[in-house]
């Protein structure tokens, strides 16, 4: 199948206590990849650099469909002249793909069993070779660090007399050792893959009864806990925000621009367009969350995304659960079952998630219970779908199907620590609508809408000592597409794709009742083309009216303030903004941000 991350190239001046982002941006001209995301914000000092592997090729010869590509091992060695604390840690990674054909492809990178990176890859055009440079936080995951381990990179790959593109990459991490007057990090104690071996890999869900799970047994003085979670959509499922309720699939199935039930591109796959993320612990619910509608450069029509991918397709987030509530339960000394599961998967989800936890040094052995879990006592259930269509004369057809689901949840627990009593509360309030129009207005028109959006606020409190910690996490995932199908004489057709989406974050830290902490970041990309399909969705043949626009905002109450807006047309860039409405129109970067 497909994926991959972040791109843009860093040069770092030092200041004290700040980072100075000196970082090469799309130009106007570019074609290859050209996105407006930032480089990882970095700490003053001289880092060190362990390599992880250079150049590599992902070439390996076969079917383009096969899923069964090698993976590439490498070895890891901490870089011997930082050997830790540090303040940060970075991993960065460079592609590249040569012109050609190539599909889309997911790529992951694995230390110990751990997931460090999932993305996917950018399509290559028979002119255009992308080159492109990601990059991740991955300071939580020092304690895996410190030692040498293996790893290995899964890019699926393949190469045939059509499917000619080879990818290469290089890997590393870099390391920024914490100043004498400086901070640094507290990472997790353990981090550990819930694939459960030493090489790591994703695991495949196709159904949402199937589930990724580990049964582990953690040290008995484990305070805080949380899990790191990616949930990536494949095969039918690729485009599951597009997918309509099996009931509608007669009435709609003229709509679909791809062969039925095959899910791309824009196919009319069927089971319905609600995906959730699950997770339990010894089979009592311990958490929900969201799922990205990633939509990979292969999506609907390649030239939407060059040169500039959609939302994330490059560089996965991964969503933080946390489930200290829970740390009573795991610090018993036996053994524990943690899953996840895709509510409502349809032929696949892949799935990767690490558990990460922090131990308190001053005690061996914590006790404490469990107080609350309304979540336990809730019954998964179907979302609402409700749907309504008018036919008139002539075959004209309208009608709408909407999607949608509610939950709400609280989870809390208590912890006796060497710090005193820890009371922890984790509350979820989530809303989710799909809200599919059809519109079939004369005998060869067919108008459709897909208004998604997927709304989630967690809220958990941590009080100790009669003191409340309050962090708040609201996100947002909107997502619009229009369609206009016209079908020729010889049935082929013609679609007129307009697409926008967006990432919206904002994060919010109180103490004592008094906020001391904030962030916000707005993400936004617009896509159109004019696109002709053959009859059946079976293939693409042309497209023209090629229009990208992404913008990208970033701000916190440490200082930093990012702004960037790039915009193309016909498949190369055509103008970039950067610095609108921070500070001297500058963006500026604190070394402890992490947007």
């Amino acid at each position: 199948m497909r994926h991959l991350i972040r791109a843009s190239l860093v040069l770092a001046l030092a200041l004290p206590g700040t980072m100075a982002m000196a970082q090469t941006s799309p130009a106007v001209g570019d074609q290859g990849v050209a996105i407006a995301d930032p480089a990882v914000p970095r700490p003053g000092g001289s880092p060190c650099t362990a390599d992880l592997y250079a150049d590599v090729a992902f070439d390996d010869q076969g079917d383009a469909t096969s899923h069964a590509a090698q993976p590439r091992e490498w070895t890891y060695a901490p870089p011997a002249p930082c050997p830790g604390p540090w303040s940060k840690v970075v991993l960065e990674a460079d592609f590249s793909v040569t012109p050609g054909r190539q599909y889309d492809r997911t790529v992951s990178l694995w230390l110990k069993g751990v997931n460090l990176f999932y993305g996917t890859t950018q399509e290559p055009s028979a002119k255009v070779g992308p080159r492109w440079h990601v990059e991740r936080d991955v300071t939580d995951y020092a304690s895996l660090l410190r030692d040498a381990g293996r790893g290995q990179t899964i890019l699926n790959n393949w190469v045939d007399a059509t499917y000619t593109g080879v990818i290469h990459g290089s890997a590393r991490l870099v390391f920024y050792p914490a100043a004498a007057a400086g901070r640094a990090a507290r990472p997790a104690d353990i981090a550990m893959g819930l694939v459960g071996d030493d090489s790591g890999h994703p695991v495949d869900l196709q159904s949402g009864d199937d589930a990724l799970s580990r049964t582990l047994t953690l040290p008995r003085n484990v305070e805080r806990v949380a899990l790191d979670l990616i949930a990536q959509s494949q095969a039918v499922d690729e485009q599951w925000y597009t997918c309509i309720a099996s009931a509608y699939d007669e009435p709609t199935r003229a709509f679909s621009l791809g062969p039925p039930d095959e899910g791309e591109p824009l196919g009319q796959c069927p089971g319905g367009n609600f995906r959730e993320v699950a997770v339990s612990i010894d089979g009592q619910a311990a958490g929900r969350a969201p799922v990205y509608p990633w939509t990979y450069t292969g999506g609907v029509d390649p030239d939407l995304w060059r040169p500039t991918p959609d939302i994330q397709a490059l560089n996965f987030t991964p969503y933080r659960m946390d489930l200290t509530p829970f740390a009573a339960l795991l610090d018993d000394g036996k053994p524990h079952t943690v899953a996840v599961r895709v509510l409502g998967a349809h032929k696949f989800f892949s799935v990767a998630a690490n558990l990460l936890a922090w131990r308190d040094a001053g005690r061996e052995a914590l006790s404490g219970r469990l107080t609350q879990n309304t979540l336990a006592t809730q019954t998964e259930r179907p979302p609402r779908v409700r749907g309504h269509f008018e036919h008139g004369a002539g075959g004209v057809v309208r009608g709408e199907v909407d999607t949608l689901q509610g939950g709400h949840y609280a989870i809390a627990g208590e912890l006796e620590t060497s710090h005193g009593k820890v009371v922890t509360r984790v509350e979820q309030r989530a809303d989710f609508a799909n809200r599919q129009h059809f519109d079939h207005p004369a005998k060869d028109v067919y108008d459709q809408r897909i208004a998604m959006r997927t709304q989630v606020v967690d809220e958990v409190r941590t009080t100790t000592q009669g003191k409340t910690v309050r962090q708040a996490h609201r996100l947002d995932y909107p997502l619009v597409i229009d369609l206009r199908k016209q079908v020729h004489a010889n049935d082929d057709f013609t679609v007129d794709i307009a697409l926008r989406q967006g990432y919206l974050s904002t994060q919010q830290r109180s103490a004592g009742g008094r906020a001391d902490f904030r962030s916000t970041l707005d993400n936004r990309l617009v896509a159109h083309s004019n696109t002709d399909f053959k009859a059946g969705g079976t293939g693409i043949t042309g497209s023209r009216g090629r229009h990208g626009e992404q913008s990208y905002r970033y701000s916190d109450t440490f200082g930093s303030c990012y702004a960037r807006r790039v915009e193309s047309r016909e498949l190369a860039v055509v103008a970039v903004e950067s610095g609108r409405g921070c500070p001297n129109q500058v963006n500026r970067w604190d070394g402890r941000s992490s947007p």
